[in-house]
């Protein structure tokens, strides 16, 4: 399977398109993604983000969690069985990306073929959290 995610992926510019793929009209025929509020980063939320992303339409096996470097840090700060990007996929039983430009208040998580660079080539194999105030510390 190739990923097109790739090095060169503005992942700003690709979350603002998922943004705005998911607030097509309701009862519009355009696919869309799944969209999810987050309390906060967390193991638990990022749980609840792939168990929402099963229930849709989603294949759970070849998900990726794409989550900016802030996001990651925090994970790791706060889950005490948690010591790294490695024990962090352990946990979701999925691969987790972390990528310097990716938004903090946003987590994505994705079929590497959904996208093509910044376009949503498969939205609906696409989820995406939306981190809320997090003032956990």
């Amino acid at each position: 399977m190739t990923a097109r995610l790739d090095p060169e992926t503005d992942f700003e510019e690709l979350t603002a398109r998922v943004r705005t793929q998911s607030q097509q009209a309701p009862g519009s025929d355009t696919e869309r993604v799944t969209i999810r509020s987050l309390d906060g980063v967390s193991s638990d939320a990022l749980s609840n983000l792939l168990e929402a992303a099963e229930s849709e339409h989603l294949d759970p096996g070849d998900l990726v969690f794409v989550l900016s470097r802030a996001n990651a840090e925090l994970l790791l700060e706060r889950e005490y069985e948690i010591d790294d990007v490695g024990d962090l996929e352990d946990v979701l039983g999925r691969d987790v990306r972390v990528e310097d430009e990716m938004p903090d208040d946003t987590i994505l998580l994705l079929h590497p073929e959904a996208v093509d660079g910044e376009d949503l080539v498969e939205p609906e194999a696409i989820a995406c959290g939306i981190v809320g105030a997090d003032d956990e510390t």
